[in-house]
């Protein structure tokens, strides 16, 4: 099929620039989900809270670690790692749950991609009040590097976009996606350093760390938030997995967007 890529970038851009649109559904799939709730989005937020800290005062002993640096390791590592995991995951359902939308109506659909993104936006703006509280109890420096949290959070959105896009194509086509990434997601959080330190693992293994864009992503809104300055190679990785990604997404998108209401 041959690539329509004038089609794919008015795509994009259109949905992009739409940010009432996109903005307003990310609102309203939130308050659909926890509508009738007494916490209402802050439901997640507890849980979180709660796995967090049980995690941190029952993990601190057994590597041997200071609760007071320990606990705001897991609990801001946890607050990024859901921010970027939730974005992963519920992109392999991007086309396949509207498609209602696609197959009546004709739009752009980067709108799409773009309220999955803004919606775990929205849940990690509500999951930082856990930040806060162990900020304040704990006394985590706040600095001029806290700052850095908000280029961050950005990245990881740049990136969420192109990984929504291409995960929701395939999930589309491919029904075994979904599942296969959920299990890939449950296997990588203990792969990652979110409830260990990368200095753990020893000289001869940093490359488990070195080469996980995972690590990456969520290090660079998890440092700022310990009032510390993520790693150049972080940036690194953030942005060259930006281009990158983006570049094959584009090719793709351009080759089968027209397919995409055909495979629901």
């Amino acid at each position: 099929m041959t690539p329509d890529y004038a089609g794919a970038f008015s795509d994009i851009v259109r949905g992009v620039t739409n940010w009432r649109v996109w903005g307003q559904a990310g609102w309203q799939e939130i308050k659909r989900r926890y509508r009738r709730t007494a916490l209402g989005p802050f439901w997640v937020t507890l849980s979180l809270g709660i796995f967090a800290t049980a995690m941190g005062l029952i993990w601190a002993p057994l590597f041997n670690a200071d609760v007071k640096t320990y606990l705001p390791f897991v609990t801001v590592g946890m607050v990024s790692w859901v921010y970027v995991t939730s974005t992963i995951s519920e992109g392999c359902g991007t086309y396949t749950g509207a498609e209602g939308l696609i197959k009546q109506l004709n739009f752009p659909y980067m709108l799409l991609n773009c309220t999955v993104v803004w919606r775990n936006m929205i849940v990690f703006f509500h999951n930082l009040i856990i930040v806060i509280a162990v900020v304040v109890l704990l006394s985590v420096p706040v600095n001029l590097n806290t700052l850095l949290v908000v280029p961050g959070v950005l990245l990881v959105a740049v990136n969420g976009m192109w990984i929504t896009m291409l995960l929701g194509m395939l999930s589309a086509r491919f029904r075994d996606i979904p599942p296969l990434v959920g299990n890939l997601i449950q296997v990588m959080m203990f792969v990652t350093p979110v409830f260990w330190f990368a200095n753990q693992l020893g000289p001869g293994r940093q490359h488990i760390v070195t080469f996980n864009f995972l690590f990456h992503v969520v290090d660079i809104v998890r440092s700022p938030l310990l009032g510390q300055a993520p790693a150049a190679l972080s940036y690194a990785v953030a942005i060259g997995g930006a281009v990158v990604g983006w570049t094959v997404t584009v090719m793709i998108y351009a080759r089968f967007r027209r397919r995409i209401a055909y495979w629901l």
